[in-house]
């Protein structure tokens, strides 16, 4: 795909963000999420060296809206009326994030959130936080995921700690001048982010 745009993005990008309310009336709302396939798995604490907890992500300013964003130039976003997610962002990538998280850290116990501990042995974790600064397109074509994520340690003795804060940015070319193109792409660009969390974590148990 060229750097700029192609007729199409065009019309998107100047007819479902910009559009007048005479050419949007009648426009039909769509909704969209991430198609990641579930494959059974299971996992059994006595079969895992270390607990992961994945907090709810945190998406900054209106990044959290049900309107698919689009970053207009440096200092202007817009969020789409009538392309919408079919979930409140923070809530997707959250279980996605779980999903790719469990799937590539064979040998953890990995959960979403902060369940209720109930004996010693649950009260030495990890914790994993993200907080998104970009979820976008832009007006190049690009699908942009970017923020950053902090991993805690929790133990009995000596309580919760800070262990690393890494930054990250992933940028990638539309799959498609569309919609579904964006959103695919987001979806990508969110799989490899996740990926990289897991080849960082699984280092910590082999140190």
């Amino acid at each position: 795909m060229h750097m700029l745009l192609r007729p199409k993005i065009f019309a998107v990008i100047g007819i479902l963000f910009l559009s007048g309310c005479s050419q949007s009336l009648n426009a039909p709302v769509e909704y969209y999420q991430f198609e990641q396939t579930i494959q059974p798995m299971q996992r059994s604490s006595i079969d895992t060296v270390a607990q992961l907890r994945v907090s709810t992500v945190s998406l900054r300013g209106a990044l959290n809206n049900r309107g698919i964003a689009m970053k207009l130039d440096n200092n202007q976003m817009n969020a789409a009326n009538y392309h919408l997610w079919s979930e409140a962002p923070d809530q997707m990538l959250t279980a996605s994030a779980h999903q790719t998280l469990f799937t590539a850290l064979d040998n953890w116990m990995v959960v979403k959130g902060l369940p209720v501990i109930t004996d010693k042995d649950q009260q030495s974790y990890y914790e994993l936080e993200y907080e998104l600064h970009h979820f976008n397109g832009d007006k190049q074509g690009n699908a942009d995921i970017s923020g950053l994520w902090r991993l805690y340690y929790t133990s009995f003795e000596k309580g919760r700690s800070l262990q690393a804060i890494h930054y990250f940015s992933e940028v990638s070319p539309l799959i498609d001048d569309d919609y579904e193109g964006l959103v695919a792409s987001l979806e990508l660009n969110w799989q490899k982010v996740n990926e990289h969390v897991a080849t960082t974590l699984s280092s910590l148990i082999h140190k």
